[in-house]
């Protein structure tokens, strides 16, 4: 007695209903079955035992709502549902037992005490069938009717509301199935740099392993983990998350426990893989990002060795000239631009793109004359050109320059300062020319660049090493000095 005392006696007993809904189900069943077989000459006495079968149903229909409203005390499911599925519950009750008060009036014979002489013959009784028969038919559609509608907001209680269609053909998915699960698939985004860490990778995990049981339809512990901000708010018990801190957060601990324990999550079904465990656990300890890419350079070589292998994805930033597509340059004005001194090369076979190069006698409206093109140039040098300050206003248009030599020119400072439009500018040559301390530390901070070359110019070897152990990722070449490399030869002026 005293273990009973101690134990949660309600809720072990609401926990039976999931078993107990299934007496009434199968007994209403039966009873549909039994009026299908009467239409048979040969089965129509199976007509008379519809009282007893819709008294057990009424019965245990009346045990199965009584258990599931303990149940419903626990918490966890979403409002709506829940109150339509306790209300088709009890109507199916309530429905059974009439039909058995009903039905017994038709089919039973009443007896006086006396001499036990039936009120009714047995013709009057078939005639009384026969009558009501559509009537008794039109019972047990209705009755059918409840118990599906009943079953299935059941079945969205305890498994979600696209559980029944999950696994279905697509042509069924396609009617059924609501558009945002689409998501569930697990696919990619075309570009790299596209794909988040969370939504791409762990939340389908999440979505497999745990939605069924923490959605917006049913909410275990009242946890919701189907949006970002129920992740991030927690349940009953408070965060499941902490920022930082994997091991102080209850999701990832339920989660990397031994399967063997009472608190194991998932506690059935397919268990996340050691794979989706160690990248839930990066992205709680680098801080919960949302909008963390799989291509952010902090992301350690040994996670991104799990997504490659795990998920046959690329880590490595598209570069810009991959993911922009352009238009081909008109011909004739290729061809006006070379008769004026200009080398012009695509880059690469169905890249539009181009290379240009522009060697002695560059005057301003020649420079001038590349906005024709400045959709194309990605790739522009203008070396021991005679290149002037102010003339750098007109490169300030070329908006996809990637690469720009401008060595051996009198391009100072002042010039260098308006080249900070060049947003997608990942290389720039500057050697001999008048390039100081300031315009070293202005290109610095322009976070496009990835390469600077900077010898023979008034830059300083103390802001280079400030600037270096700023940004370690900038290369800043000061000409070649031991165990380093020689610049590419297309740099090399």
């Amino acid at each position: 007695m005293s273990i009973l005392l101690q134990a949660d006696i309600g809720l072990f007993l609401g926990r039976f209903h999931p078993l107990v809904v299934h007496l009434p189900i199968g007994f209403l069943l039966l009873a549909a079955i039994l009026y299908a077989l009467s239409f048979f000459k040969a089965y129509s006495f199976l007509l008379r035992a519809l009282p007893i079968i819709l008294l057990l149903g009424g019965i245990s229909s009346v045990v199965a709502a009584v258990l599931g409203w303990i149940l419903s005390t626990e918490g966890g499911y979403q409002e709506s549902t829940l109150q339509w599925h306790q209300w088709m519950g009890i109507s199916v009750a309530i429905i059974a037992i009439a039909s058995w008060l009903w039905t017994s009036n038709i089919t039973l014979k009443k007896i006086r005490k006396k001499d036990e002489t039936p009120w009714l013959s047995q013709e009057d009784i078939n005639h009384r069938v026969i009558t009501n028969k559509r009537n008794v038919g039109l019972v047990m559609g209705l009755l059918l009717v409840l118990i599906s509608i009943t079953g299935h907001l059941g079945g969205n209680l305890t498994h979600g509301d696209q559980y029944l269609f999950t696994h279905a053909p697509s042509f069924i998915q396609t009617l059924f199935v609501e558009e945002n699960n689409a998501a569930d698939q697990q696919a990619f985004p075309a570009d790299p740099d596209s794909t988040l860490l969370y939504k791409h990778l762990i939340e389908p995990a999440l979505n497999k392993k745990c939605f069924s049981c923490h959605n917006e339809s049913k909410m275990k512990g009242g946890l919701v983990l189907t949006t970002q901000e129920g992740l991030l708010k927690g349940g009953e018990n408070g965060a499941v998350l902490e920022k930082g801190s994997p091991q102080n957060s209850e999701l990832f601990k339920r989660v990397s426990l031994d399967p063997a324990s009472k608190k194991f999550m998932p506690p059935k079904g397919v268990h996340m893989s050691y794979t989706e465990i160690a990248l839930l656990n990066y992205w709680i300890g680098s801080g919960m990002s949302f909008d963390l890419t799989i291509t952010n350079e902090a992301i350690p070589e040994e996670i991104q060795v799990l997504i490659q292998q795990g998920y046959s994805l690329s880590t490595k930033k598209k570069s810009f000239l991959e993911k922009e597509k352009v238009k081909a340059a008109a011909e004739d004005v290729l061809e006006s631009l070379r008769d004026q001194g200009y080398l012009i090369k695509t880059l690469a076979e169905g890249n539009n793109f181009l290379e240009v190069s522009a060697k002695h006698g560059l005057t301003r409206e020649k420079l001038e004359a590349l906005l024709k093109i400045k959709e194309q140039i990605t790739w522009l040098d203008l070396g021991e050109t005679g290149l002037q300050d102010s003339w750098i206003t007109t490169l300030q248009q070329l908006t996809n320059l990637t690469r720009l030599n401008l060595d051996n020119t009198a391009i100072a400072d002042a010039g260098i300062t308006q080249l900070g439009d060049l947003e997608h500018l990942e290389s720039i040559n500057l050697h001999t020319t008048n390039l100081s301390d300031a315009g070293l530390k202005l290109l610095a901070k322009q976070s496009s660049i990835k390469r600077i070359y900077a010898w023979q110019t008034k830059v300083t070897q103390q802001v280079v090493d400030s600037i270096r152990n700023e940004n370690p990722s900038l290369v800043i070449d000061m000409g070649i000095a031991p165990n380093e490399k020689p610049i590419p030869a297309e740099m090399k002026k």
